[in-house]
């Protein structure tokens, strides 16, 4: 599974950079320049937790420098809570690829919307009930966001996931999430 994961994450970084070139030195100042942290609030059933996430992307622009793909790769760990006070802890890999629109960039501010899907692949589980055997290691979903940039130098960013497939194998536990990062 692990290099399902590899391979996905390699084809949509060479996806990101198939229109022109780059240099090392290009690419390396993307992935910092893209290199985020933040949190994840989920909801399942009515309960809320949470997950920690970090990670870097490319930017591709395929139109006037305004229209872009980008593809991600984040490490997340965290927790989901869920009936009768029992939780799952886990740690994921996520790969989300979303395309973006910047819709104004001023000197102070700027704003870009965006969507897209992500692929999560669960690596590592503990839970205190014996429910990690029904875990659903394998999450997709799709994802519709905001960033705002300031003084060209950080952004701020708010998005919405919405789970295509369940945490548990039976079909219960549809996720749903606001996410809130930062990056340079």
């Amino acid at each position: 599974m692990t290099k399902k994961i590899l391979l996905i994450a390699a084809c949509l970084f060479s996806f990101g950079l198939y229109a022109k070139s780059p240099t090392s030195q290009e690419i390396i100042q993307q992935l910092l320049r893209n290199a985020h942290g933040g949190v994840e609030l989920h909801s399942i059933d009515g309960r809320t937790s949470y997950s920690g996430f970090a990670g870097t992307g490319y930017v591709h622009y395929f139109y006037k420098e305004k229209a872009y793909i980008k593809p991600e790769i984040s490490v997340k760990w965290g927790e989901y809570k869920y009936s009768n006070n029992y939780h799952v802890k886990t740690t994921s890999l996520a790969v989300p690829v979303t395309v973006g629109y910047q819709l104004f960039q001023e000197k102070l501010i700027g704003m870009n919307i965006f969507g897209g899907v992500r692929y999560e692949q669960i690596l590592h589980s503990s839970d205190n009930n014996n429910s990690a055997g029904k875990l659903n290691t394998s999450q997709a979903g799709l994802t519709a966001g905001t960033s705002i940039r300031l003084a060209n130098a950080f952004s701020i960013n708010a998005s919405y996931y919405y789970g295509l497939t369940t945490l548990f194998r039976d079909g219960s536990g549809r996720i749903s999430s606001f996410g809130f990062s930062f990056n340079f």
